[in-house]
């Protein structure tokens, strides 16, 4: 293998040669290349020099390979093809690793990814970052990602899941609501209000019932009257002061800080739902995205709930 610059041809003549050989014709090789058929032709007749062979029988719409044109194009076909794959390879790694790519509940995007989305562009300018903020399920998207956000356990087989948060469980309600509820309302004053429901199809939500039983009190099933599929919509509906919605403390506390919507903490309950960290088992995170995830680790860190 030494000096071996000395003992190949030129690439861009054996690039010439693959294309004209695999066309048998110099004018349609040279369509391919973008470049004319009087280059194409002078590359392969520096190639048939450097050989000191001839490597085509011209004629006049074609060409046809000689013995010697078979014989260096059964090795340099497979090698010239198997450099652009290793190549292409590459530059789809290194495309990677200049993109960071985050899935996410449209709720924790808002409450976990999209506070750090500054901090990371300043510190990675030249990474796209894209966030896939979903009502779907983890389980059944089909979009690649370097991280995911969701609540509950899913498909583990795809993903190794770690727990983030434990989120505590509680009503929430307009602040009108809250007024006419009084400093410490009980279950019963619940019920005299309209309570949202979350039904959203495969996913396992901690409910009213759980809560009424850990509160001590029976949970009547006939006060099922709202419904929705949507987190986001029950906590839209409750902070226009039409029901009382239950929410998670990561997602609800800057609807509670801005006063849109006010906590009733005695009744404030652990279930044991968690937001989990989703990372697919077949792909390493690039040093962009752990640095976009330790910064998002450091701000829970930092705001517990």
């Amino acid at each position: 293998m030494s000096h071996l610059f000395q003992k190949l041809p030129p690439l861009s003549s054996l690039v010439a040669f693959e294309a004209a050989y695999r066309h048998s014709s110099f004018t349609r090789a040279a369509d391919e290349l973008a470049l004319s058929q009087a280059s194409v032709s002078r590359r392969i007749r520096e190639l048939e020099e450097n050989l000191g062979a001839t490597l085509f029988e011209r004629r006049r719409y074609d060409v046809e390979p000689t013995a010697l044109g078979e014989r260096l194009a059964r090795t340099a076909r497979p090698a010239l093809n198997e450099i652009a794959e290793t190549v292409s390879q590459i530059r789809a790694v290194n495309s990677l690793e200049q993109t960071v790519t985050v899935f996410s509940d449209i709720c924790l995007g808002s409450s976990l990814v999209a506070p750090v989305v500054g901090a990371f562009q300043r510190q990675h300018p030249d990474v796209e970052l894209r966030i896939l903020a979903s009502y779907d399920s983890i389980a059944t998207t089909t979009e690649n990602f370097d991280f995911g956000l969701q609540y509950g356990e899913w498909a583990p087989h795809r993903y190794e899941i770690t727990p983030l948060v434990n989120e505590p469980l509680f009503p929430v309600c307009s602040p009108e609501v809250a007024a006419a509820l009084g400093p410490a309302p009980t279950p019963e004053d619940l019920l005299s209000h309209s309570l949202i429901h979350l039904s959203e199809v495969g996913k396992n939500w901690s409910e009213w019932g759980q809560l009424f039983d850990q509160l001590g009190f029976d949970y009547p099933e006939e006060s099922e009257t709202l419904v929705f599929n949507s987190y986001q919509v029950c906590l839209d509906v409750a902070e226009k002061g039409d029901g009382i919605a239950l929410g998670w403390a990561t997602t609800v506390q800057e609807k509670i800080a801005r006063g849109d919507l006010v906590a009733i903490d005695s009744m404030r309950v652990d279930l044991g739902d968690m937001i989990n960290l989703y990372r697919p088992r077949d792909r390493k995170l690039s040093p962009a995205a752990e640095s976009f995830l330790n910064l998002m680790l450091e701000r829970i860190e930092t705001h517990p709930e």
